[in-house]
């Protein structure tokens, strides 16, 4: 197979991490992130998309469990990522879940299922109308935790992740390590990066590696995840001592 018949890259705007994927994400893909709190997975999807951003695409945000303004607010302070900048230049779409027609906590009204549904809908219409070529979902917990059923589950979180596929938006999706719902997100993604904590010695070190990637070679490494002001970006050692 040439180069030119290979499906396009996506870069993640994380320095060193392209080179653990090979080149980036495929385009089209939905990549799942998981973690436990803390780890890093909201400043991941936000460097994706800002990148996006930084390039001129279209990109999108979407947010299950908090107000857009609080990662706005997060990314100026922490990084001096200005995303509002990116929303008045119409580069960047907030799809904001703690919107009253879609509320995902405390919801009794809808049955979870109902929910997922009208959350997919609202999600299509949205990439039908902005066409970003990226789209940040944080955290996709948020919609599956009431589902009991796990034929059900992997159900609907393939039924999610078609919706990207089908408009050719390559997309960042991020769980938390609970209930093992993180196992059943991954089983359906085409890619899954791992982040951690590892004491090593007196040392607490951040940490990333790539579980899985369909149709690619990855380096097979646990490497160090550095968090700095500039952002994340990913060094070439192992987080554990020699």
């Amino acid at each position: 197979m040439s180069d030119a018949d290979l499906p396009e890259r996506i870069g993640t705007g994380i320095p060193g991490l392209d080179e653990m994927l090979r080149g980036g994400f495929f385009a089209g893909t939905a990549n799942v992130v998981s973690g436990d709190s803390g780890t890093g997975k909201t400043i991941f999807g936000t460097q994706f998309i800002v990148e996006g951003a930084k390039n001129g695409e279209n990109v999108m945000c979407i947010i299950t469990s908090e107000e857009s303004k609080s990662i706005v607010r997060e990314m100026k302070t922490s990084f001096n990522w200005d995303l509002e900048e990116y929303v008045n230049d119409g580069k960047l779409t907030f799809v904001d879940i703690t919107d009253p027609s879609l509320r995902l906590q405390k919801s009794v009204e809808i049955a979870p299922s109902e929910l997922i549904k009208s959350f997919k809908k609202l999600v299509e219409s949205k990439i039908e109308e902005e066409k970003p070529t990226r789209v940040f979902i944080d955290s996709i917990e948020a919609l599956f935790l009431a589902i009991e059923s796990n034929y059900k589950l992997r159900t609907l979180i393939d039924d999610v992740f078609s919706v990207f596929r089908k408009h050719d938006v390559t997309s960042v999706i991020t769980v938390g390590s609970m209930y093992d719902l993180d196992e059943m997100v991954e089983y359906g993604a085409d890619s899954v990066i791992k982040l951690g904590r590892i004491i090593s010695g007196n040392n607490l070190q951040r940490s990333i590696y790539v579980m899985k990637m369909r149709g690619s070679g990855t380096i097979n490494e646990v490497r160090v995840l550095n968090i700095s002001d500039n952002g994340m970006s990913v060094l070439a050692q192992s987080p554990y001592l020699e």
